[in-house]
């Protein structure tokens, strides 16, 4: 069973995807008939389509991708927490996977954190699951310098819709002045602070993103609007973004 995922140290650098690598249409995309059912999941929620989506991802190696599993986890966790009475049809129903591809699954149920998944998973792994449960954060409580969280953050998203993930990502901006070598850290010569990325890496999936989701943009109008936790910092990186959506509202200019 595949539960950790695993951190790597803060001060390596690791190359970041700009868009969750599980949608399958680009933005110029012609003559698609119908969005991609993970990325657009939360505008028209169909759980019925799980199995047969699960079966098609084994089929042709999702599952087995490791740069797609972060996103596809967070997905499906959230999609368990939202249809719980369906996870133990859901488990039976992809028994057939191979054992590899249903390690996915597994971590999905993990972050669910529901009881549901609980009863499943601590009949088949007894004390190994409890103690890898109480390992494990949740994934708006992940490190954002952690390998997978943002793509994590957009896999939560693509399920639900909310704002969460999105004013955790801005929580990135925070780190556009921390220093490039904290004190008491040995930075290798010639890497980067993996934080030091954070910010651009915000951006850049936000606007990614945001040009796809007319969501996105109203939430990020929302929170640089309304929410008094916003630091100077990240209110600088929200306009920034949504200046460059051409969405910034009248007045909120820098």
């Amino acid at each position: 069973m595949c539960f950790p995922l695993r951190r790597l140290l803060s001060f390596l650098f690791v190359p970041f995807i700009l868009i969750s690598p599980l949608a399958a249409q680009e933005a110029g995309d012609e003559g698609a008939e119908e969005k991609d059912w993970l990325e657009f999941y939360y505008e028209t929620p169909t759980p019925d389509r799980f199995i047969p989506q699960m079966k098609d991802w084994a089929g042709d190696g999702t599952l087995d991708n490791d740069h797609a599993k972060p996103a596809l986890i967070a997905f499906i966790s959230q999609l368990i927490r939202q249809n719980r009475e369906k996870l133990a049809e859901w488990y039976d129903g992809l028994a057939g996977l191979d054992p590899k591809q249903k390690q996915v699954m597994h971590t999905a149920m993990l972050f669910s954190r529901t009881e549901e998944a609980d009863a499943i998973l601590k009949a088949q792994f007894g004390q190994a699951y409890e103690d890898q449960k109480a390992e494990t954060k949740k994934i708006l409580e992940m490190p954002l310098d952690q390998r997978d969280t943002v793509d994590m953050l957009w896999g939560f998203f693509y399920a639900t819709g909310s704002p969460e993930p999105i004013r955790r990502l801005i929580f990135c901006f925070r780190f556009k002045d921390a220093p490039d070598k904290p004190d008491g850290v040995e930075v290798p010569e010639g890497f980067v602070p993996l934080y030091k990325e954070l910010p651009d890496f915000a951006r850049n999936s936000l606007l990614a993103n945001g040009e796809r989701h007319a969501l996105i943009v109203k939430i990020l109008q929302v929170l640089l609007e309304k929410d008094e936790s916003l630091m100077d910092v990240e209110k600088a990186g929200v306009r920034a973004v949504l200046e460059e959506l051409g969405q910034l509202p009248s007045g909120k200019e820098a």
